[in-house]
């Protein structure tokens, strides 16, 4: 017997088709016969990038709300940039903070970003190695750039180490300006080290 597929499976298909006006429709669709985080979360993405329709940013965050409410980490970090921002809703950073810290707790690398920012030096450190650690190349480039000063042959690693798993031209670009103000046996130990840092990533997200 088939199963028979819901109208959020098939807008969840839909919108990793960028089928965007079907996948909106059918998340409404979905929503209004049964309340489910992961569909008020991609609705509310669509409503915000005006994807499948025009934006609504005041409906996008409501959504947001709705799925960080229980517990969606990308709907928490999408909530606390709008937070943040005061876009959509009354601004509010300190809320903004709650939501990013929930769902770093969730392991979102986004969030620890985002989380960072807020941050003094210390913290924003600890959080940008963690998202580093994770394999998300963005905390990969933040971290960099906070190490650049103090400890430039760490940061040009986490720099080769973006290149090597996401082959982001922002990291290749700023390892290439890096590597020109070093020598050619710091190049040499940043680029062990790099290589280091993405296996054990590798290794770490095969594991979980």
């Amino acid at each position: 017997m088939f199963r028979r597929i819901s109208k959020l499976d098939r807008g969840l298909d839909a919108f990793e088709r960028r089928e965007w006006r079907r996948a909106r429709r059918l998340f409404e669709e979905a929503l209004r016969e049964e309340s489910r985080a992961i569909g008020h979360y991609h609705l509310g993405l669509l409503y915000w990038r005006g994807l499948g329709g025009k934006p609504d940013k005041t409906a996008a965050v409501a959504h947001f709300a709705r799925a960080a409410d229980d517990g969606l980490p990308g709907a928490q970090t999408a909530y606390g940039i709008a937070l943040q921002s005061g876009i959509g809703v009354a601004k509010d950073v300190e809320l903004a903070r709650e939501q990013y810290r929930a769902a770093a707790g969730a392991q979102d690398g986004e969030a620890m970003v985002r989380l960072a920012a807020l941050s003094d030096p210390d913290e924003a450190r600890y959080w940008l190695l963690r998202g580093s650690e994770n394999g998300y190349p963005p905390a990969m480039l933040h971290l960099a750039e906070l190490l650049m000063e103090h400890d430039p042959i760490d940061a040009l690693a986490w720099l080769y180490t973006a290149v090597s798993l996401s082959g982001g031209d922002a990291a290749r670009k700023r390892a290439a300006a890096l590597a020109r103000e070093l020598t050619a046996k710091e190049i040499e130990t940043a680029q062990k080290t790099g290589r280091l840092y993405a296996k054990e990533i590798q290794q770490r997200n095969k594991r979980q």
